[in-house]
């Protein structure tokens, strides 16, 4: 909690620094070079998320995906935004047996796979010339499917056998992200950022899913 804590406290940061500076111009000097005012972007971004595995949740997993989104430069520092995001399959195994009531399950392995539609407002601060700092605030539309399997043992009647369960879930979640994107040419730049959200497992319980990604962004000024 202390993690996301500083997270929002630095996005809040990020928003009183950009009104601070609404008159324009670079904080270390330079004419910031930003997107102008009517701008249409999008992009593509690849990178890693991570969160609490499925089976063991005091540990973290990986897995690697990819972002398009596309936006509009509503003032010199504000823009909406939004995309797509597909976080990629992460996949764990167990070794060993359990007991769970009357069953008695060994070697469990999971595969889970997300996906997810974000929409957020974008605050920059240029800071030099062709860069600037930027922070986000949104939603995030998420959903996510695990495939559970193991072999399963009757322990009252001594039968086995190898049983598959599909989880679903999904929900809508608070979006924050933070970055920094410098401008290539006229129309192509490069961007990387810092995105969080939360999940909820099937007992409803919060996990945290970080996003770190860098990427490609194609504008039409």
């Amino acid at each position: 909690m202390k993690q996301i804590s500083m997270f929002s406290l630095f996005s809040a940061i990020m928003l009183a620094t950009g009104s601070a500076f609404a008159g324009g111009g670079a904080l270390l000097g330079g004419d910031g070079g930003g997107m102008e005012v009517g701008t249409m972007y999008g992009g593509a971004s690849i990178g890693k998320a991570t969160t609490d595995c499925m089976m063991v949740d005091t540990e973290s997993c990986d897995s690697t995906g990819f972002k398009l989104y596309g936006g509009y430069k509503i003032t010199d520092m504000f823009a909406v935004e939004g995309g797509y995001y597909s976080l990629g399959t992460m996949e764990e195994s167990l070794k060993g047996s359990y007991t769970k009531g009357q069953y008695t399950i060994t070697d469990p392995s999971a595969e889970g796979e997300a996906s997810g539609f974000g929409i957020s407002a974008v605050a920059s601060v240029p800071v030099a010339d062709n860069f600037e700092v930027f922070g986000k605030a949104g939603a995030m539309m998420w959903k996510s499917e695990a495939t559970v399997t193991a072999t399963i043992t009757d322990t009252t009647t001594g039968q086995s056998g190898k049983g598959t369960e599909i989880v679903e879930k999904d929900g809508t979640s608070l979006l924050l992200g933070v970055g920094a994107s410098y401008k290539v040419s006229d129309n192509w730049g490069v961007r990387g950022e810092y995105e969080h959200f939360k999940r909820q497992d099937t007992a409803d319980e919060d996990h945290d899913v970080r996003v770190l990604s860098v990427g490609a962004t194609f504008s039409t000024l």
